[in-house]
């Protein structure tokens, strides 16, 4: 039989553990039933309640003191999601990207249903947004997620994790890093329309017979698709430098 103590030492584990599986990237993945999430969560949670058994008793507060045993569960909950969301801002950041570039191209209103949110983007940031799940995959980001929970356990003990100000610095960080992230990856293609347009308003003053509106709908589209062709690697660097910053962020999080 367990004593309360293993079930609430248990609980800490497993909701700190859902919590993460939960908001990070892949794992949050709409497409994944919540049920398979929450099955993944528990065995994570058995295993890592198994090697962490001599810690048991240190670690985590009165289990017959509801109110602070709930105040424990809270934490573990915040703590779960802001390590979550720290790698879910880095998808953020490329999917904004693709509406910019979107909105320059003048293909904002073709919208998709994004299956991993199930929310209508663009077909621009749904592009990027399939690519950087695949290069994400590619460089096991997924595994080190798990990493993650696994290493948050041995810097942040079961109930020990509060609110700082260092920590809500970092988030406004994270948070404005988003808009950086954006601007770099959609920076050459906005680039190469903001030029076409320039040229298009030269041509509408020079030529004026000359019909630029519906001329410059498909030129604008033409010159974003093989600028978005030709930037294609430095995409893929700014995605890899993304995920290596992502690590830090939340291993920044995990010494706060």
């Amino acid at each position: 039989m367990l004593d309360n103590i293993q079930i609430a030492f248990f609980l800490l584990i497993f909701f700190r553990v859902g919590a993460i599986l939960f908001t990070a990237p892949f794992f949050s993945n709409k497409n994944i039933n919540s049920r398979v999430r929450i099955l993944v969560s528990f065995a994570i949670s058995i295993v890592l309640a198994v090697s962490l058994e001599a810690s048991m008793n240190k670690d985590i507060p009165d289990p017959n003191n509801y109110p602070l045993l709930v105040s424990a569960i809270f934490r573990e909950i915040i703590l779960g999601i802001a390590i979550g969301y720290t790698a879910q801002l880095a998808f953020v950041g490329v999917q904004f990207a693709g509406q910019l570039v979107s909105n320059e191209m003048g293909l904002s209103m073709l919208n998709v249903l994004d299956p991993s949110t199930t929310t209508g983007v663009t077909i621009i940031a749904q592009f990027n947004m399939v690519l950087a799940t695949m290069i994400f995959l590619l460089i096991n980001g997924h595994h080190y997620i798990l990493m993650s929970v696994s290493r948050s356990f041995s810097t942040i003990p079961l109930g020990g994790w509060s609110v700082s100000s260092a920590f809500v610095g970092h988030l406004n960080d994270v948070f404005a890093g988003i808009f950086t992230t954006a601007i770099r990856i959609s920076l050459p293609v906005m680039g190469a329309v903001f030029l076409s347009k320039i040229a298009l308003s030269i041509i509408a003053r020079t030529m004026p017979q000359i019909n630029v509106f519906i001329v410059g709908f498909p030129v604008q589209i033409a010159l974003g698709l093989i600028a978005m062709a030709v930037s294609l690697p430095f995409f893929v660097r700014i995605l890899m430098t993304l995920f290596a910053s992502m690590r830090e962020n939340i291993l920044l999080i995990l010494n706060l």
